[in-house]
């Protein structure tokens, strides 16, 4: 009798050793998390095609063309990354160029021209303007803001000129911005052409309106001064950041002065360079 039960706490401590062991193999034998999928860049060519292409390593390509995906493999090149496989050639500088070429039977190197391709250039950083009583900001200015009635010929009204003369600018049109310059945009020094070419270089161009100063009179004049801060973004991806002032004119009301005379215009802008914040 003892024998048999020796024998049987025997078995089960042998089966809770197996039972035992066999959790780390359980484990080992759990699939493995998917590396995530390499982004899709997707070109338009010269030809009318488009080329979608991932870089899931350094030496793959995985190129659909004519919607067939075919994978390539990098080859030498002088510069930038060549891949070739299944009748291709895949020739990239950089992550927004590509040239897409036909291999010919036997060619490890394309023989024909091939056509370009081009991505679209990765989205900027939006850029913010700094914060009011930061330096490059507008003013901290904890004055009540007034309820009385805004009219066309308060100060008020000449910051609302300023307003809109910087959003037309940030939806380029520059036509319409001009003319809210003193003369016709003649004030501005620029002809209206000259003018529109000079936001040329930039990619966004956005602007902070602060309060008005109070009116001050001259020569049968009034004029007003608004302070502006500038922020956005040249073409090359530098940050834009002015800030200055802007002043502007309007004829008092005396005799023989037109309807036109009589509203705000732009007289000057006094911007410069300022800190990001």
């Amino acid at each position: 009798m003892a024998n048999l039960q020796y024998l049987a706490a025997a078995a089960v401590m042998a089966g809770l050793g197996l039972a035992a062991c066999s959790k780390p193999a359980e484990q080992a034998q759990a699939p493995a998390k998917a590396a995530p999928a390499a982004p899709v860049i997707t070109y338009a060519c010269d030809d009318g095609r488009t080329v979608r292409a991932s870089y899931p390593d350094t030496d793959t390509a995985v190129v659909e063309i004519d919607g067939k995906r075919r994978t390539l493999k990098i080859a030498i090149s002088a510069s930038g990354a060549r891949y070739t496989g299944d009748g291709y050639q895949w020739w990239t500088k950089g992550m927004t160029q590509g040239q897409l070429s036909p291999l010919a039977a036997g060619e490890d190197i394309a023989s024909a021209p091939g056509v370009n391709c081009k991505a679209p250039e990765p989205a900027a950083a939006p850029v913010a303007p700094p914060p009011p009583g930061s330096p490059g900001g507008l003013p901290d200015d904890k004055t009540p803001i007034s309820e009385g009635p805004i009219t066309p010929e308060s100060a008020q009204g000449a910051a609302n000129v300023v307003q809109t003369y910087y959003a037309l600018i940030g939806e380029q049109k520059y036509a319409e911005a001009w003319k809210l310059w003193s003369d016709g945009g003649k004030a501005s020094g620029q002809t209206a052409q000259a003018f529109a070419a000079g936001f040329d270089k930039y990619a966004s161009y956005n602007a902070e309106i602060g309060a008005p100063g109070d009116i001050e009179g001259a020569a049968g004049s009034l004029y007003v001064e608004v302070p502006v801060v500038i922020y956005g973004q040249l073409k090359t991806g530098e940050a834009v950041h002015m800030k200055g002032d802007v002043r502007l004119r309007r004829v008092n009301n005396v005799p023989g002065s037109s309807d036109e005379q009589r509203k705000w215009h732009i007289a000057e802008a006094a911007l410069k360079p300022s800190p990001g914040g």
